[in-house]
């Protein structure tokens, strides 16, 4: 009678196990990967983001926000990786991370040692339309064109923060035009266009990055940016 007891305890522990990971398993297939992911959806930026677009007169929400491409990260076309044995990087990063505290469309991950330069001016090498990720990731050095736009289609780029040391969130605005198509009629800024925004999760753990667009709308830009 004992062992019977023991057996149907083993299977009911057994089972219990089974069952929470064909529920965990069943959870992350129901995952709509094509719709933002909740965890930055849901965040303080994300949603701080938005309501200061619906105070300047764009009304955009989450579900709006539709996966356009997914990328790597590190390849050699965009990221350079140094040792931090390197004397003359090891220098130039800690003199960067206190030099450039406070200044505006620069931030830092938690952890103080990885900031992103979205800041539309040329420095240090990087182009208007290129944003910087530079700072220190366990034992390496990272310096990475971690986003670039096209400037043909008046792309700016204005916000960007982290959620993890290797999680960050970077929004851009601009036509909603291929990147690549350089036929299009120019649209000039101060004129009213189409655009949309994007809205680029970037993962640094997993050497992700995913774009998600957001529904069409018609602004001036010189008009909103002055506004932002």
């Amino acid at each position: 009678m004992k062992m019977t007891k023991e057996l149907v305890l083993t299977c009911l522990i057994f089972g219990a196990v089974g069952l929470g990971v064909t529920s965990n398993i069943l959870e992350q297939l129901a995952i709509d990967r094509s719709k933002l992911p909740p965890k930055v959806e849901l965040s303080k930026g994300f949603q701080r983001w938005i309501t200061n677009l619906k105070n300047k007169g764009l009304d955009i929400q989450g579900d709006d926000f539709k996966l356009k491409e997914e990328n790597e990260i590190y390849n050699t076309k965009w990221v350079k990786v140094y040792s931090t044995d390197d004397a003359a990087i090891k220098t130039d990063l800690e003199n960067k991370i206190t030099t450039l505290q406070n200044i505006k469309k620069i931030v830092y991950s938690p952890s103080k040692r990885v900031y992103v330069d979205f800041r539309n001016e040329p420095r240090d090498g990087y182009a208007t339309n290129e944003v910087r990720l530079y700072g220190q990731l366990d034992d390496k050095i990272i310096d990475a064109r971690i986003v670039d736009c096209s400037i043909r289609a008046n792309c700016y780029f204005d916000r960007a923060y982290f959620m993890e040391n290797d999680f960050l969130v970077i929004s851009e605005i601009s036509r909603n035009i291929d990147k690549k198509d350089d036929i299009v009629a120019v649209c000039p800024a101060g004129q009213l266009c189409t655009y949309t925004y994007k809205v680029h999760v970037v993962d640094l753990k997993h050497n992700k990055r995913w774009v998600y667009e957001s529904k069409s709308f018609d602004v001036i830009l010189t008009d909103l940016l002055r506004e932002l």
